[in-house]
């Protein structure tokens, strides 16, 4: 029974491992295909095969469990990307070093020397002869969440200190024209500027030294549209994993995967017949008289209506018999 039971378990995760590595082989194909012929057709080639698995679902009675798995799927990865998002919200929060720094530099020349004076001078002499060691720079991440929160949200990512940008010599990009604005008031004529990010503050615990950073980085203005097509894209990406591996899910059910299959080839079979239709049925002639071969029951006559109609159709042909066709067979 234990037995059993562990490999049922194992079997689970073997197929939600399949599933996920899946889902990742189709956000990696629609990655590619982007890359090499762009978002739209990336659109047209993915969503369309996803809207006519759906169209094969529906018609197989199908569709509420599919989209009770993708709704799943998208909610676990809603709660997933809000939790991740808080995690790395409050590590960017706590992960700004204060600016002071106590330990006395006593390297090179100063090794024998702070040492012998550290019991003789004062903390505040020996930081003014031999200097301090300069604490850990904040990472760029938070001091650009400091810059870009600076009207909005400064109570949250404020910095101690100023931050300044200022852009080298030496343009990135091509020109981009003006917008409507005109020259003065309209965007500006350098797409990307490389430039040097500065964040200067005071020691807040001794205020005797003055610390600043650097950080080589680019700017870019204006970005919203480039933005807004990467997020769409990643976006659209990400619900046609899921679309996709929501749709795996539901294959692995036998028997959903079975009437999903014989609704496939009813479409299938239906382009088929459309591309290269089958021959007309023939229509056999009868006798009075003549009975059904499998219930011995005499064969009906058509309408006389139906008969002058098909002896109508067929005028000119030597068929003996044809004015008597059967409609059904008893």
């Amino acid at each position: 029974m234990r037995a059993a039971t562990i490999l049922a378990f194992l079997h689970g995760v073997s197929l939600g491992v399949l599933w996920e590595c899946a889902s990742m082989a189709v956000l990696i194909a629609a990655s590619i295909v982007e890359y090499s012929l762009g978002t739209l057709s990336m659109a047209v080639v993915f969503v369309g095969i996803a809207c006519g698995a759906f169209a094969c679902a529906r018609q197989a009675q199908l569709a509420r469990p599919l989209l009770s798995i993708l709704a799943f799927r998208l909610s676990a990865q809603c709660a997933m990307t809000f939790g991740t998002g808080s995690v790395l919200l409050a590590t960017l929060l706590h992960d700004t070093p204060a600016c002071t720094s106590s330990t006395i530099r006593s390297s090179a020349w100063r090794a024998p020397l702070v040492p012998l004076l550290r019991g003789v001078l004062p903390p505040r002499l020996l930081r003014r002869i031999f200097g301090v060691v300069p604490p850990r720079a904040p990472p760029f991440l938070r001091l650009l969440a400091a810059v870009l929160s600076h009207e909005w949200l400064g109570w949250a990512f404020a910095l101690p200190g100023t931050i300044s940008f200022r852009p080298s010599p030496h343009m990135r990009g091509g020109s981009l024209a003006t917008g409507g604005g005109g020259g003065e008031g309209g965007w500006l004529a350098v797409r990307e500027l490389a430039g040097v990010y500065t964040y200067g503050c005071y020691d807040s615990v001794h205020a005797d030294r003055a610390y600043i950073f650097r950080y080589k980085a680019f700017w870019i203005r204006p970005a919203a549209a480039d933005l807004l097509h990467t997020s769409g894209s990643l976006l659209l990406k990400m619900v046609l994993m899921h679309a996709y591996a929501a749709l795996f899910m539901l294959l692995a059910q036998p028997n959903h995967r079975d009437a999903f299959a014989a609704e496939l080839r009813r479409r299938v079979d239906r382009v088929r017949r459309r591309v290269a239709p089958r021959p007309p049925v023939r229509r056999i002639a009868i006798e009075p008289g003549d009975v059904c071969a499998f219930c011995h029951e005499e064969l009906l006559q058509p309408p006389p209506r139906e008969i002058s109609a098909e002896v109508h159709s067929h005028r000119g042909t030597s068929t003996p018999g044809l004015q008597r066709l059967a409609l059904r067979a008893w």
